[in-house]
C-alpha cells in the first residue's frame, strides 16, 4: 500500500484513510519474539522531487514494503510521529523549509521517533557532508543516481539490525525482571531461615514452593539465553552474508570480529586473525592509513566515512569505509566497527570519464589554436599577395598614361617584372606547402655543392641587402664537399633563410652565413643582428601556420 504526500503525487488509496489505517497498525504492540513477516515493514520516503520518488517507489513496493511519502522536512516530522515507520529514507536537500540534516536531528530529539533508523539519499560526494549526516543521527547513505538493488539491500540490512536491537533490548529487559524476581525470592528465603525454629512445618511448605519457583526461573532463564543465542546467530548470519567487508577492532587495533567476506578476500580465518592488528596483515602504508582512520573515530567519538586503498590478489582496490565507535556500559568507546564496500569499478569509471573529458578539452583547445594560427597566416598571406600586386597595378596605370619618359618607363617595367617574380614565388611557395601537407612533394636527389647553393642565394639577395644597408658575410669550409639532396629545394630553403634574415635585420645590421663540416654531415649557419626568435617559440617553428608575431611580419614588408 502506498500513502502519498502532497497534491500531484499518485495516490492509490485515500490519503486520510491510508494514514489512519497505517497508524492503527503501527500502534499495535509488536511481538519482538514473533515470526518474521508478521506484518510488512513500513518505509517513509522524504524527497521534494517527484522524479526521484518515482525511481525507487515502485521497486520498494514490489519488494513488499508499505510506503509513506513526505515532500518536505515538516511533513516528514508529522508523518513519522503519526505512522512510526520502521525506517526513513531521507533526502539531504529539501526545498523549501528545513533540510534533511535538521529533519534528522529533530527526529532523533523526539522520544517517539529517535529509534527509527534514517538512511540519507544524496548526490553529495563530499566526506564532510556525509559525516554531517552521521552526526545528525543517520545510519547510512545511498547515493544518486540510485542503484535500486543496493538501496533494497541497505534498507533490509538496517531493518534487520534495528529489529535485532529491539529484540535484544526486550530480552535484556526480561532478564533484568527475572533477576529482580530472583533477588526477591532469595530475600524471602533469608527471612524464612530466620524464623525456622518457630515455623518448621510452615517453612517446609514455603521451601518447597520456593524451590519450585527457582526451578521455573532457571528454566525460564535457559529459554531466555537460548533466545539470546538465536538472536546472536541471526545477527551473525546477516553479517556473514553481507557483500561488504565487516570487522570490529578494539581500541588497541586488535581484531575481535570479521565476516566471511573478509575471510574470502584476504585468505584468513576469523580464528587466525583474532587478536592480530593491521600491521601484521597489511603493508605498512595501508596499515598506517587504517590505524589513522580508526584513531580519528575513537578520538572524535563519531562515525567517519573515508576511501581506503587495499591490495588484493588482482591488484589495488578502492573501498569506501564507514567506521563508527562502539561504546561500553560507561559510554566510553572501546572498539571500532567498520563496513567497507569495494568501489574500484566505479572509481575507475569516474577516472576514465575525467581523462576523456580532459582529452576532449585539450583537443578542442588545440583545434581552436590551429584555427587562430590559420587566420593569422591567411591575414599575412593576403598582405604578401597585395604588396607586389599594388606595385604592379600602380606602375601599369602610370605606363598606360603615356606621359612617362624612357628612364621612368624602364624603372616601372623593372618593378613590374620584379614584383611579378615575387608574386610567382609566393604562388610556388603556396603550391609547395600544399604538396607537403598532402604528402605529394617529390624530391630529385643528386649530389649538390652547398657552396654553389649559398653563393647563388647571396647573389639573388645582394641588391635587397645593399638597399637596406645590411652587410652580408660568407664563410665556406672547402672540406664540406657535396651532399645528397634536391638542389632546387635546398636553394629554396637557403634563399628563404637568408631572405628572412635580411628582412628582419635593421638597417646597418649584419648577416653572417657559414658552411662547415660536422662529422659526416654539412652544417649551414645563418645568424643576424635582428630581433631573433624567443626560446619559448623555438619548439614551434616547424608547425603549420606558426608565426612568432604576425604584426612584425607585416611591418617588415611581408
Amino acid at each position: 500500500m502506498r500513502i502519498a504526500g502532497k497534491a500531484g503525487m499518485h495516490i492509490t488509496e485515500s490519503t486520510a484513510r491510508g494514514h489512519e489505517a497505517l497508524a492503527e497498525r503501527r500502534a499495535e504492540p509488536m511481538d519482538v519474539n514473533g515470526p518474521e513477516g508478521a506484518r510488512p515493514e513500513t518505509l517513509l520516503i522524504v524527497d521534494d522531487v517527484p522524479a526521484n520518488l518515482a525511481v525507487i517507489l515502485a521497486h520498494l513496493e514490489d519488494q513488499g514494503f508499505e510506503i509513506a511519502i513526505a515532500q518536505d522536512g515538516e511533513e516528514a516530522l508529522e508523518r513519522a510521529e503519526l505512522l512510526r515507520p520502521d525506517l526513513i529514507l531521507l533526502d539531504v536537500v529539501l526545498v523549501p523549509g528545513i533540510d534533511g540534516f535538521e529533519t534528522c536531528r529533530r527526529l532523533k530529539a523526539s522520544a517517539s521517533t529517535r529509534e527509527i533508523p534514517v538512511i540519507f539519499m544524496t548526490a553529495l560526494a563530499d566526506t564532510a557532508d556525509k559525516v554531517a549526516g552521521f552526526e545528525a543521527g543517520g545510519v547510512d547513505y545511498v547515493t544518486k543516481p540510485f542503484q535500486l538493488d543496493e538501496v533494497v539491500a541497505r534498507v533490509r540490512t538496517h531493518l534487520a539490525m534495528h529489529a535485532m536491537r529491539r529484540k535484544i533490548a526486550a530480552q535484556n529487559a526480561q532478564l533484568q525482571r527475572e533477576i529482580a524476581m530472583r533477588e526477591q525470592f532469595e530475600s524471602a528465603l533469608r527471612l524464612a531461615h530466620g524464623a525456622l525454629e518457630q515455623r518448621v512445618a510452615e517453612r517446609t511448605v514455603e521451601l518447597a514452593a520456593a524451590n519450585a519457583t527457582l526451578q521455573e526461573e532457571s528454566a525460564e532463564r535457559k529459554r531466555a539465553l537460548a533466545a539470546l543465542s538465536e538472536s546472536q546467530r541471526l545477527l551473525r548470519a546477516v553479517i556473514d552474508n553481507s557483500t561488504a567487508v565487516i570487522y570490529v577492532k578494539d581500541a588497541a587495533g586488535r581484531y575481535v570480529l570479521i565476516n566471511r567476506h573478509f575471510e574470502r578476500l584476504f585468505h584468513v580465518t576469523e580464528a587466525s586473525i583474532l587478536g592480530r592488528t593491521d600491521d601484521e596483515l597489511f603493508p605498512p602504508a595501508q596499515a598506517s592509513a587504517f590505524r589513522a582512520h580508526d584513531r580519528r573515530v575513537l578520538d572524535a567519538r563519531t562515525p567517519l566515512q573515508a576511501e581506503e586503498l587495499v591490495m588484493q590478489d588482482d591488484g589495488p582496490h578502492t573501498y569506501i569505509s564507514i567506521k563508527c565507535p562502539l561504546r561500553d556500559a560507561a559510554d566510553e568507546p572501546w572498539a571500532v566497527c567498520g563496513i567497507s564496500t569495494d568501489i574500484t569499478e566505479r572509481k575507475r569509471a569516474e577516472e576514465e570519464r575525467e581523462a576523456l573529458l580532459a582529452r576532449e578539452q585539450a583537443a578542442r583547445e588545440k583545434a581552436e589554436a590551429a584555427d587562430r594560427l590559420k587566420d593569422e597566416f591567411l591575414a599575412t598571406l593576403s598582405h604578401e599577395l597585395r604588396t607586389p600586386l599594388t606595385s604592379i597595378v600602380g606602375w601599369a596605370q602610370l605606363l598606360c598614361t603615356g606621359t612617362l619618359d624612357a628612364a621612368t618607363m624602364r624603372r616601372g617595367l623593372e618593378s613590374i617584372a620584379r614584383n611579378s617574380l615575387a608574386e610567382l614565388q609566393i604562388v610556388e611557395d603556396l603550391l609547395d606547402v600544399s604538396a607537403i601537407v598532402s604528402g605529394k612533394m617529390t624530391l630529385k636527389a643528386q649530389p649538390v655543392c652547398l657552396a654553389s647553393v649559398l653563393r647563388a642565394a647571396l647573389d639573388t639577395l645582394t641588391l635587397a641587402a645593399d638597399a637596406k644597408g645590411v652587410s652580408v658575410s660568407l664563410s665556406l669550409n672547402p672540406e664540406a664537399g657535396k651532399v645528397w639532396g634536391d638542389g632546387g629545394r635546398l636553394q629554396q630553403v637557403v634563399w628563404n633563410l637568408l631572405g628572412n634574415a635580411v628582412k628582419f635585420t635593421p638597417p646597418g645590421g649584419r648577416v653572417a652565413v657559414s658552411l662547415d663540416r660536422v662529422g659526416a654531415t654539412a652544417q649551414i649557419r645563418v645568424s643576424d643582428t635582428g630581433e631573433g626568435i624567443s626560446a619559448e617559440f623555438l619548439p614551434l617553428v616547424f608547425e603549420r601556420f606558426r608565426q612568432a608575431d604576425s604584426s612584425i611580419q607585416r611591418r617588415r614588408g611581408g
